[in-house]
C-alpha cells in the first residue's frame, strides 16, 4: 500500500520495526490479548500477513495506530493464540483471568468478507491538537476509508470495554451502530462509503 496523504497527516503500512509500535499497543490497550503475548507473537503475524498494521504520521510523530484483520484471518488468529498459550503454559496460567475474557471478543458467525475487524485504535490526541475535533475525526475516517478499499471490504467492525469512556465518545460520535452487548463489552458497526 502507497502512502496515503490527508492534509499535513499521512498513512502509511507497516511491516517492519514494529517492537515500539508493539509496546505503545501493550502500554496503551492493556486489556489487548497481545499486552499478554509477546512482540516475536505480533511481529509473525504481521510477517504473515495475519494482522495489518498501519501508522498515522504527523510530521514524522506517530499520531496514530491502526490494526486489523480480516474474517479470514481472525479465525487463523485464534488458532496462532491458542498454539503460543500451550507452547508457554506459564504466560497462560499467569493470565487466565484476561485470556478468558479474551474469549469473548469476536467475529459474528453472519459476518462475510465485506467485513473487517479493528482490532485496535490509538490516537495520541496532542499530535491532533492543533485541528478541531471534527477535522480529527474526518482525517481518520478518511483513512478508514482507503484501509477498507485495499481489503475490498465495506463495514468496519469492533469491540471495547463498556467502561472505555474515550471509545464510546468517539465511536458513537463517529456514526458507529452498537449491534450487541455482553457484561463487558460493546459490539459496534459501521459501514463507510
Amino acid at each position: 500500500m502507497k502512502i496515503i496523504k490527508k492534509n499535513t497527516y499521512s498513512l502509511s503500512k507497516i511491516e517492519n520495526n514494529t517492537l515500539l509500535l508493539f509496546n505503545l499497543i501493550k502500554k496503551n490497550i492493556p486489556t489487548s490479548i497481545f499486552s499478554t503475548l509477546n512482540h516475536n507473537f505480533f511481529y509473525n503475524m504481521i510477517k504473515n500477513k495475519i494482522i495489518n498494521l498501519y501508522v498515522i504520521h504527523h510530521k514524522k510523530k506517530i499520531s496514530a495506530i491502526i490494526t486489523v484483520v480480516t474474517i479470514k484471518n481472525f479465525t487463523k488468529l485464534k488458532y496462532k493464540v491458542i498454539f503460543f498459550l500451550l507452547a508457554n503454559p506459564f504466560i497462560f496460567v499467569f493470565n487466565i483471568i484476561k485470556i478468558l475474557k479474551g474469549v469473548s471478543r469476536g467475529s459474528s458467525k453472519n459476518f462475510d468478507n465485506r467485513y473487517l475487524h479493528l482490532l485496535h485504535l490509538i490516537i495520541f490526541k496532542k499530535n491532533f491538537m492543533n485541528i478541531s475535533i471534527k477535522k480529527k475525526d474526518q482525517i481518520i475516517n478518511f483513512f478508514f476509508k482507503h484501509i477498507l478499499k485495499s481489503f475490498n471490504a465495506k463495514i468496519m467492525f469492533l469491540c471495547y470495554e463498556k467502561n472505555n469512556s474515550k471509545a464510546d465518545k468517539f465511536y458513537l460520535r463517529n456514526n458507529f451502530i452498537v449491534y450487541n452487548t455482553n457484561k463487558n463489552l460493546v459490539f459496534i458497526k459501521k459501514k463507510i462509503r
